[in-house]
């Protein structure tokens, strides 16, 4: 009995094993399933890693929906596309002035473009910024999605070389001041902050000086006095503590709705199979309609947050802003609209004519 057991032992399970056995069996079934299973991890790897990795450059204005839209916008690509595109955030290799430039010319593959930027020489990204012509987001939206988008988006791909795959809107642009300017008597005399050719006609126009400089040296600027007051972002103010030093924020109807487009080069578009683009498309699509929807919603707060440091938020009132809109203060910046229109091409009091029929607007300039 003993003899037949060891016979067993060795049959089954040592002789036989050595030469195929079950131990050896179950040894190669295991081998291969740990094969299999690394083969199938590598291959998900594969599929979930970027095949595409495109940098998107943007200027690091933290606090703002510029900066929110843009984090969102490459988190919902490489959701949209199961990692395949991904897009690497880089807010230091290109200037602001630059950014359409530097995707015209492939030095980055994307970028969040100040539009308002390039208004001197593009008349056309201009229009919110022309006094009384858009004073609200309902009228915004209307003039924005009537012809205006999709002709920014033309001048973008013939004069930039790119595609813009979403829009999205600055937090309102306000007046942060040193001393209050809630009056259009107090602009006289004051140094201010612009980052437009409208609103530098404009304010020079009520008797102000319009300064110009880049976002970085603003806040040691009204520190030091160099300037009075800025026309900037409240959300991006409030985020790099302007009410430590200026304590007035006003509200007039001066550009306060500024679009920016996420836009890649057209070649770099092109690189991308068919199937990756319509779902980068429609991540921006998607992006953009939650963008403009909760503008509103975002924005209430932030009066709330610069009076807890102790800033007098104003909204100037009906009788101020009348008065600021004059023909007399309005009719340079359009014509000086109109005039640039002209070098570029096109017929600006046209381009304007276009957004008061949509607005029902008889603008006296």
């Amino acid at each position: 009995m003993a003899k037949k057991l060891v016979n067993v032992l060795n049959e089954d399970n040592i002789g036989n094993g050595l030469k195929g056995g079950k131990t050896m069996k179950l040894k190669k079934t295991l081998a291969v399933s740990a094969l299999t299973l690394m083969l199938l991890l590598a291959w998900a790897w594969g599929a979930m890693a970027a095949t595409h990795k495109l940098t998107l450059a943007y200027l690091p204005v933290k606090g703002t929906l510029y900066v929110e839209v843009t984090e969102m916008f490459a988190q919902r690509v490489k959701e949209a596309t199961g990692g395949q595109v991904e897009i690497v955030l880089n807010d230091s290799l290109v200037k602001g002035t630059q950014l359409a430039q530097s995707v015209r010319d492939d030095r980055v593959q994307l970028a969040t473009i100040l539009a308002g930027y390039y208004s001197a020489t593009n008349p056309q990204f201009g229009l919110s910024q022309l006094p009384g012509l858009m004073d609200d987001l309902k009228e915004f939206k209307a003039v924005f999605y009537g012809f205006w988008r999709e002709d920014l988006n033309r001048i973008l791909n013939d004069k930039y070389h790119c595609k813009v795959l979403t829009w999205g809107l600055f937090a309102p642009q306000n007046l942060i001041s040193i001393k209050p300017i809630s009056t259009v008597a107090n602009f006289k005399g004051k140094k201010i902050r612009v980052h437009n050719i409208e609103t530098a006609t404009l304010v020079s126009a009520l008797g102000a000086k319009p300064t110009p400089m880049p976002a970085s040296e603003v806040l040691p600027a009204l520190q030091r006095g160099i300037i009075d007051g800025v026309f900037t972002s409240s959300a991006w103010a409030y985020g790099q503590a302007f009410y430590t030093v200026a304590k007035y924020v006003t509200l007039w109807p001066i550009s306060t709705i500024l679009p920016f487009p996420i836009v890649i080069n057209n070649d770099e578009w092109k690189k991308l199979p068919k199937d990756l683009q319509d779902k980068v498309a429609a991540a921006g699509k998607k992006l953009e309609q939650m963008a403009f929807e909760d503008y509103t919603s975002k924005m209430e707060s932030l009066p709330k947050k610069w009076a807890s440091k102790g800033a007098q938020y104003y909204v100037a009132p009906q009788d101020q802003v009348k008065l600021m809109f004059q023909p007399k203060n309005i009719a340079m910046v359009y014509k000086s609209f109109f005039e640039r229109a002209q070098k570029a091409g096109f017929d600006g009091k046209a381009y304007v004519k276009q957004a008061e029929k949509i607005l029902g607007k008889d603008l006296k300039y």
